[in-house]
């Protein structure tokens, strides 16, 4: 009883950690009064360039990440991703073509959203889940992908889409065919047709369901009518979908993202986690290091339970999105009141994953394909953008990029426009895709084309890169298990101290936009081993005064 009350406790200080805050800044009178970054300093881009090299290079001698699953993925969507065949829809051999930019961006994961045969633009409704849709390629293409992708060291988990079906899939239109040709008066039988129990049917309109036309059956589909959900209590659907995941994971994925996790009984959490159970099982006994990564899109006590169901990773929904605690954090940027909530909402949000699931992964992530990017999130503005980023790269666990987020892409409003081309290069020549139905881009981006940035220091994907380095290079820092440094974390200082087995490393981000000095001389056993800078101004360690740039980072890593 005394154990439940702890727990119970620990999610409401959670939650109020995670939710108390609201945004406040320059609109808000009683608000901080926010100026702008500090200007850049005049410095001759080829020597920055080479500056930068020089400490990517620096990075990599202190150390390298652990053949496991914390990674720093990146989510492909193929369609939107690079055309190689020039019928503007992207496709695998266009993920292929760009492994090498990948690599140098530092990502050492991929997950592919849908590459099932489908009648959508999205593919989120599978019509054959042991197949390639011809618009990506063919079986070859994918065995390519994943040959090229472990030469590098990449791994590759896959969309899993299991709440639902395509309309179109063997097992609905099967069924649909049989009752449509049910005598009158007859009822359906599993033994004449072993699929009817593969769905959700009613005699009675129900809340997301939708009548089979031509007759008088009615099948339950949360989303759209032609997504028909499955019924993941029926054995038989279960041994189908156990031959799904075998015969990926024998082809050499290392795992899958699972599709609307929550929704495997809409409402009902008790069943949900019961089929989460079943599902990482399943896949742990036919992948002993099996990476699943659940789509939870849910408050924060609700994902704390379903992490009792032994599924390895959750996405970070509370930590992501536009009112998350990443971006509510930088949003209140030069808020002394609100800035040291962050660490320890980093904490918490720990301790109450691990009382669930001592072995959990956690999966922060700022947006995805579903919602709005980070540039709209952060107001367009380059500092915030930039911290924000490094915020989520410096969490633990596997962190996930969408793509383009590294060169601040714009998207938001109808889905397809969150999901516009990569915007390679200006002139659209290199392997960009033709937009999606009814997908809006802008005219032009605020921040141009990965050629625009690629060969400026100071650029956004410059900034991914440097920061994913220092996460590759210190694995404490994707493992380590999450604190508040107390005497640190003050006024606008975010300060976290990160422990994994005999490593430690202190993670200070000065969240305003004037610069700072923290007093280290109660940490004269530690030393300035990185720095991130949004702007090109250094963070610097004079005696026993760590001199922080605006919005600048430092890591501290024992002497």
């Amino acid at each position: 009883m005394k154990r439940n009350l702890r727990s119970l406790l620990c999610l409401l200080i959670v939650i109020a950690l995670l939710v108390g805050c609201t945004p406040t800044g320059g609109n808000d009178p009683t608000g901080p009064s926010e100026t702008e970054p500090v200007t850049e300093p005049t410095v001759d881009p080829a020597v920055a360039m080479a500056e930068l090299e020089d400490r990517l290079a620096s990075y990599a001698q202190l150390g390298s990440s652990p053949d496991d699953n914390y990674r720093t993925w990146y989510e492909i969507f193929v369609y939107s991703f690079c055309d190689t065949n020039g019928d503007g829809i992207g496709d695998l051999n266009g993920v292929i073509s760009k492994l090498d930019y990948l690599q140098s961006l530092g990502v050492n994961g991929i997950w592919l959203m849908p590459i099932h045969p489908s009648n959508s633009y999205h593919k989120y409704d599978v019509n054959d889940y042991f197949d390639i849709d011809p618009q990506y390629g063919t079986m070859q293409d994918f065995e390519n992908l994943l040959a090229e992708c472990e030469k590098r060291d990449i791994k590759v988990i896959m969309d899993l889409v299991i709440n639902h079906s395509a309309a179109l899939h063997e097992w609905f239109s099967v069924t649909a065919e049989y009752l449509r040709d049910l005598p009158e008066g007859a009822e359906p039988s599993v033994e004449d047709c072993e699929y009817f129990d593969y769905y959700n049917w009613s005699k009675e309109k129900l809340s997301g369901y939708s009548k089979l036309s031509g007759t008088d059956y009615y099948y339950e589909c949360q989303f759209s009518n032609g997504m028909p959900d499955l019924n993941l209590a029926n054995e038989s659907l279960r041994a189908e979908l156990t031959k799904v995941m075998r015969y990926w994971l024998d082809m050499g994925v290392s795992g899958f993202r699972v599709d609307a996790a929550k929704e495997f009984y809409t409402g009902n959490v008790e069943k949900t986690t019961e089929v989460m159970n079943w599902l990482y099982s399943t896949a742990a006994s036919l992948k002993t290091d099996v990476y699943m990564v659940g789509e939870a899109w849910s408050d924060f006590a609700t994902i704390a339970s379903y992490y009792k169901s032994g599924f390895l990773s959750f996405f970070n929904f509370p930590f992501a999105d536009s009112g998350g605690k990443i971006i509510t954090t930088v949003r209140n940027i030069g808020n002394a009141n609100m800035i040291p909530s962050y660490a320890k909402a980093l904490q918490a949000a720990n301790e109450a994953y691990t009382e669930s699931n001592p072995n959990y992964i956690d999966a922060p992530f700022l947006s995805n394909h579903d919602m709005g990017r980070i540039f709209g999130f952060a107001s367009g503005e380059e500092h915030k953008i930039k911290l924000a980023g490094a915020m989520n790269v410096l969490m633990s666990g596997s962190c996930f990029i969408y793509y383009g987020e590294e060169i601040a892409m714009p998207g938001s409003g109808n889905d397809p426009s969150k999901r516009a081309p990569m915007y390679w290069n200006e002139l659209r020549t290199d392997g960009t895709t033709t937009p999606p139905p009814s997908c809006t881009i802008p005219d032009e981006y605020p921040y141009g084309s990965l050629e625009d940035q690629i060969n400026d220091p100071n650029s956004i994907y410059n900034f991914y890169r440097e920061v994913i380095a220092i996460r590759n290079a210190l694995p404490v820092i994707s493992h380590g298990v999450t604190t508040a440094e107390e005497a640190l974390n003050v006024n606008c200082i975010s300060a976290q101290r990160k422990t994994w087995n005999d490593q430690e490393c202190i993670i200070l981000m000065n969240i305003n936009t004037e610069a700072a000095e923290v007093d280290l001389s109660a940490y004269a056993d530690w030393k300035l081993a990185a720095t991130l800078s949004v702007d090109g101004n250094p963070t610097e360690l004079e005696g026993t005064t760590l001199n922080m740039a605006a919005c600048g980072i430092a890591i501290l890593l024992p002497n």
